[in-house]
Formats: structure tokens, C-alpha cells, sequence
């Protein structure tokens, strides 16, 4: 998801929910994302999560995502 920045009008961030037994570190994410995709696609800021909240259809809630993101950022 795309997170505001003054330079590049906004810049890629990731949140992570790791498969059980898994325990990736976000150099880790990023590393494997620059093998894989545009430098400008490459996430600069990773966050792993337990879970990703979502609403009573499963679907991904977004706008709490963007919200924390922003907030992170800010601080």
C-alpha cells in the first residue's frame, strides 16, 4: 500500500503475515522484493503482523491498514 512522502508523492509499505513457523525479518521481505520487482515497486517500510484485520466477509480492511501506516509515520 502506498504511503504519503514529500519526494516521491508516496512510497510503497508491506504488511507481512508470516506463514506458522516462519519468522522473516523485514530485510529479509525487502531483499527478496528487490530480486523480484522494479526498485520503485520495492517496499521501503515492512511491518509484520499476526493478522490482517478484516471485516465480516473476510475482506481486508484497507483504510485501518492506512491509518496505522500514517499515524507510524508521522510520529
Amino acid at each position: 500500500m502506498g504511503i504519503p512522502e514529500e519526494r516521491m508523492g508516496s512510497v510503497p509499505s508491506a504488511y507481512v503475515v508470516p506463514r506458522r513457523g516462519a519468522e522473516p525479518s523485514a530485510e529479509d521481505i525487502i531483499a527478496f522484493c528487490k530480486t523480484r520487482l522494479a526498485n520503485f515497486k520495492v517496499p521501503r517500510r515492512v511491518v509484520i503482523v499476526g493478522e490482517l484485520p478484516r471485516n465480516a466477509s473476510g475482506k481486508i480492511l484497507k483504510r485501518q491498514l492506512r491509518r496505522a501506516a500514517t499515524e507510524s509515520t508521522a510520529s
